[in-house]
């Protein structure tokens, strides 16, 4: 039996692929139990068509990643989708599912708004790649107005001495200086990991740093809270790494910590609280929650307010 020739497999789609590959794809006539030419060109097809969702996906991923510059925001929007499309046949070509698809789907799948707004900027970007038809902007707000704000857990409570102990024991300069760093300043794990030594300075005694890689772009200046030991030891530890990164990458910050039974969120969280409370003591509470909210760089107070408020912070255990 001869070969599939070139042109036949460019006009069918299936080029790269050879007759041979028929074994894999199973039996049914032919010699040596390899499919005719014609039934060969079925099979592969419905192969393909198997892989559209994921194909479609992976276009979209890529497309999303270019355009979104944090790519934490970027991961975010993505997983909303791939939650979107999980029960989504195979076969099926998500571009041209329709508007009634996304208005039964998302209210029943996202839980609260901000889970309604990544799967929304995500299908922006979707519909960007796509062309695909998707639900108008009033669709959102009227889904919204039946949502919380945010997922309700409950509270957890965070022994600073503990804490600070594990992070003292490590001998690793990379880890135990980034988790100190990120005590001090509240710095996100995404923000850390993307540090440069030319974005930390230090003077008196304070340590700065210029965050250029906020969460939707909230950048500015942060200015730690008190660590001579820090101060003394990250300066150094700038001198000899001047160029490239200077920590982990986030992936890497986020399992050591989690394997020492931490949580890289909670340091900001106990940077939040520590910092309202040296504030109380000379101005008042709510010039305090202002200045917090100002250093996490949220846009509202109700966002700190989590931060503050959802955690119990015991400094002594």
């Amino acid at each position: 039996m001869q070969a599939v020739s070139r042109n036949h497999r460019l006009a069918s789609g299936t080029d790269g692929l050879h007759v041979g590959d028929c074994k894999d794809i199973g039996s049914g006539g032919g010699i040596g139990g390899m499919l005719p030419p014609a039934e060969y060109i079925v099979k592969i097809s419905q192969r393909k068509k198997e892989q559209m969702k994921y194909d479609d996906l992976e276009a979209v991923k890529q497309y999303l990643y270019g355009k979104v510059e944090n790519k934490n925001t970027a991961r975010k929007y993505y997983s909303a989708l791939v939650k979107l499309f999980r029960d989504v046949e195979t076969d099926k070509d998500i571009k041209r599912l329709g508007t009634d698809f996304y208005t039964e789907k998302i209210p029943l799948l996202f839980k609260t708004r901000n889970e309604v707004s990544a799967v929304k900027n995500g299908l922006q970007y979707f519909g960007e790649c796509t062309g695909a038809a998707l639900p108008p902007e009033d669709f959102y707000h009227a889904v919204n107005q039946k949502k919380r704000n945010r997922s309700i857990k409950p509270k957890k409570t965070l022994y600073l001495d503990e804490i600070k102990r594990k992070v003292n024991q490590i001998s690793d300069e990379r880890l135990k200086y980034a988790y100190r760093l990120a005590l001090v300043s509240g710095l996100r794990v995404s923000e850390l990991a993307g540090l440069d030594a030319d974005k930390i300075t230090f003077e008196d005694g304070k340590i700065c740093v210029n965050v250029t890689n906020g969460k939707g772009g909230s950048n500015g200046t942060v200015v730690c809270l008190p660590d001579a030991y820090l101060y003394e030891r990250l300066q150094a530890f700038t001198r000899k790494n001047p160029e490239g990164r200077l920590f982990y990458a986030e992936s890497t910050l986020r399992k050591k910590a989690w394997e020492m039974g931490l949580e890289c969120h909670d340091f900001r969280r106990i940077f939040a609280i520590t910092k309202r409370n040296d504030l109380k003591k000379t101005m008042p509470v709510s010039e305090a929650n202002e200045e917090v909210r100002k250093s996490l760089r949220h846009a509202r107070f109700s966002t700190t307010k989590r931060y503050l408020f959802n955690r119990k912070l015991v400094f002594r255990k």
